[in-house]
């Protein structure tokens, strides 16, 4: 994981976050959907084993998105059920103690309510004394009777701890075995995954049809792009933060911590035939890939060999792009802050090792992540 200190933002953000109006934000979902289904259609069309795996991989995603969801819960629930496992022991003791005290206050209520006022005034023959006498057991008859009524708050206080410690506990357990069922269901997934992707790569053993998947998958990466600028423009998003990307170039933190596995400009494993736009950082699975600036989540969907991808606009023509992800934590027309977790690193994309797919792009222009990202990111474990 990053140190938390490398999100820091080297510039203030604004105070309020511009807010779409329902209708704009309505419009965009709408837009990214449709480009979605259409990119799933070609894809079923053409390859039906990626389309197929880009099933898989979306419903892994959604699998870690449950059960990071269901561990929180369970966290908490643990946390509320220590704490009050500790009270309502202590609260035993206590209201054994209360019930005790409760059981005497009773009796001495009733034998002083046997000792009728007139015949204490008839006990004593000075005036002084008897006003005194009343007055003694009219205070001590009402403390007696604040004393009951708090012995008996106490007592059903701790009664309703013992019923909410056995209903955490009831949460709990229900939690833990939805979990179980998630673990499974995604155990079983990621087997099916596995079946397919090596049915993928029997396809595409051939070195030529290779570099042709390759320049396709990376044509479908560009025009997607190109439609969510467009969807951009076509909607008015135009607000942007106060403080300019242009202006953070050699500032911004790295995404997640890791080893560049992939430079900018390198030759892809594949005789040349492509250059990498983008650094690829080999990280654990699992690991939070964290927002480099402040930004509005422009598009989340699959894409072939990219996987699980994440798109940040950053407002005049900028825009990153998060790929190969284990599961997507944000929405579309999102607002985020630098360092706010958005995804999670994976093998999407039918990739065979934990990365990230990393790319800064201003229009149509590709840039080097590592001339605007400060330092390395394997320096920051």
């Amino acid at each position: 994981m990053l140190a938390a200190a490398i999100f820091t933002a080297p510039t203030a953000l604004p105070a309020d976050s511009p807010a779409p109006s329902p209708e704009k934000l309505e419009a965009l979902h709408s837009k990214i959907d449709a480009l979605n289904q259409r990119i799933g259609e070609e894809i079923s069309h053409k390859r039906s084993l990626s389309a197929e795996l880009g099933k898989l991989e979306q419903r892994i995603g959604a699998l870690y998105r449950k059960l990071d969801s269901l561990q929180s819960r369970k966290e908490q629930l643990q946390s509320r059920r220590e704490k009050l496992a500790r009270a309502t022991q202590a609260g035993r003791d206590e209201a054994s103690k209360a019930q005790d005290a409760l059981s005497k206050a009773l009796r001495s209520s009733f034998i002083l309510g046997r000792q009728p006022r007139i015949k204490l005034a008839l006990q004593d023959e000075d005036p002084a004394q008897v006003a005194r006498m009343l007055a003694y057991y009219g205070y001590y008859a009402r403390a007696h009777a604040r004393h009951i009524t708090e012995l008996t708050a106490t007592i059903a206080h701790y009664q309703a701890l013992e019923k909410q410690l056995a209903a955490t506990q009831n949460k709990l357990s229900r939690t833990v075995a939805a979990q179980q069922e998630s673990l499974s269901a995604l155990e079983k997934t990621r087997q099916e995954r596995k079946a397919v992707l090596a049915k993928l790569n029997e396809d595409i053993a051939n070195n030529q049809t290779r570099v042709a998947q390759l320049k396709q998958d990376a044509a479908r990466l560009e025009k997607v792009i190109h439609s969510v600028h467009r969807d951009l423009d076509d909607l008015g998003f135009d607000e942007v933060p106060q403080v300019a990307f242009s202006s953070l170039r050699g500032k911004l933190p790295w995404p997640v911590s890791g080893k560049i596995v992939a430079s900018f400009g390198s030759s892809r494993a594949d005789h040349g035939a492509l250059d990498w736009e983008a650094v690829r950082i080999a990280a654990p699975a699992g690991a939070r890939v964290r927002a480099i600036s402040y930004g509005r989540i422009a598009y989340t969907g699959w894409l072939p060999f990219y996987g699980l991808v994440l798109m940040v606009d950053h407002g005049d023509g900028y825009l990153v792009v998060y790929g190969h992800n284990e599961a997507i934590y944000r929405q579309v027309g999102e607002w985020v802050h630098p360092g706010e977790v958005i995804a999670t690193v994976g093998r999407s994309g039918g990739q065979s090792r934990a990365l990230l797919y990393f790319q800064i792009r201003h229009n149509d222009r590709p840039l080097d992540p590592a001339s605007w990202c400060r330092g390395n990111p394997s320096r920051n474990r």
